[in-house]
């Protein structure tokens, strides 16, 4: 396809579908480029021209909304930047229209949803684009595959403030809403080689990267499909994904969502006041080992805020819109299949961090 054909839809303008926005823009890559949201344009950086106001006249879990297929017609592709919750209504007009489909989504409701779907052909589908599920994963399965009686998969991630004095020694840097959804869903794993779900908030330890000490424990959504797929492939393998915390913050958010089982709304309504920050720090530890002593493979990266083609973004910004970034260039590009459902786990390591922006993944020699 010819790049000036080419129409990338992005639907959600927030603080991630913005920045992918200004991020492809900022290539010259020649793409049209559309994003739209039932808000009023309130970004600077965004064309009048390229923004286009939804009219969400059933904005539910389950809902049918037209105006996501007003929009959608026509695409070459769409990236759903979205809450996740919208993420079945947004998938059901690219269904429909057979438009290809991209998202940044920890949520499993989607793949539940194309499962119950039971058709033998749906358009490109490719969620959980990001950092973790996304490039995580990618990095992950590229560590495993050298292993030749893999034992054990590690993927250690944290968003996390580089100063913070409250309890939790944390302040946000993305939705207290999906903060709360990652602390409260079924975490996937792997145990001796068998998929399983494990409560989120357990599987507590503290592990020492570049120095420093953190805590870890396990959250939901991290893994994507990527239990799923290793189900049964090796037997002893265990796979986890355990969200990184400064020392001190497991023991609060436990006691809020367990002793006192706090219900959701009003636990989202709490960590939606703790304090933002720009000032952010990412972590990315993965490690892949087998039976032997020195049969072990690690990669560990810590991203913070820098200019990105003129703009600044913190460390969750661009390492979240770069996964999915990476993920679009492979597909037009035709690196990775150009139908049917895809895989984080699909992608292959060195094509994913030749791309434009991917190889701000690589480690430096």
């Amino acid at each position: 396809m010819k790049t000036e054909n080419i129409h990338i839809g992005i639907v959600g303008a927030g603080t991630i579908g913005s920045t992918i926005y200004q991020l492809l823009n900022s290539t010259g890559c020649g793409y049209k480029i559309s994003i739209a949201d039932q808000i009023e344009k309130h970004n600077i950086f965004i064309n009048d021209d390229d923004y286009y106001k939804l009219d969400i006249t059933k904005p539910t879990y389950d809902g049918h909304c037209t105006q996501f297929n007003q929009f959608v017609n026509g695409k070459t592709l769409i990236v759903n930047a979205l809450p996740f919750h919208q993420n079945i209504n947004l998938y059901k007009a690219c269904f429909e229209l057979g438009v290809p489909y991209f998202d940044l989504s920890e949520d499993d409701a989607l793949d539940k949803f194309i499962d119950s779907l039971k058709s033998d052909k749906i358009p490109f589908t490719m969620p959980h684009c990001g950092l973790a599920p996304g490039m995580s994963t990618v990095v992950a399965n590229d560590l495993l595959k050298d292993i030749e009686n893999p034992t054990s998969v590690k993927i250690r991630v944290g968003a996390l403030s580089q100063n913070a004095s409250n309890k939790l020694r944390y302040y946000t840097s993305w939705s207290g809403e999906g903060l709360v959804n990652e602390y409260l869903g079924d975490c996937q794993v792997l145990e001796n080689g068998k998929y399983n779900t494990v409560d989120a908030l357990t599987g507590y330890e503290k592990i020492t990267l570049d120095g420093r000490e953190y805590e870890a424990f396990n959250t939901s959504g991290g893994l994507g499909t990527f239990a799923k797929s290793m189900d049964g492939k090796h037997k002893l393998l265990s796979l986890n994904y355990k969200t990184l915390r400064r020392i001190g913050h497991h023991d609060y958010v436990d006691f809020l969502f367990n002793d006192l089982k706090i219900p959701q709304t009003v636990l989202t309504g709490i960590f939606s006041k703790i304090p933002k920050t720009r000032k952010d720090a990412v972590i990315l530890y993965a490690s892949a080992s087998g039976k032997g002593m020195d049969d072990e493979r690690s990669y560990l990266k810590i991203f913070r805020p820098r200019d990105i083609n003129g703009r600044h973004l913190t460390a969750i910004e661009y390492t979240t819109a770069i996964g999915l970034l990476t993920m679009m260039e492979l597909y037009l590009t035709e690196k990775i299949p150009q139908e049917g459902y895809v895989r984080q786990e699909d992608v292959s390591w060195k094509d994913a961090t030749s791309t434009t922006f991917g190889s701000i993944y690589r480690i430096e020699e």
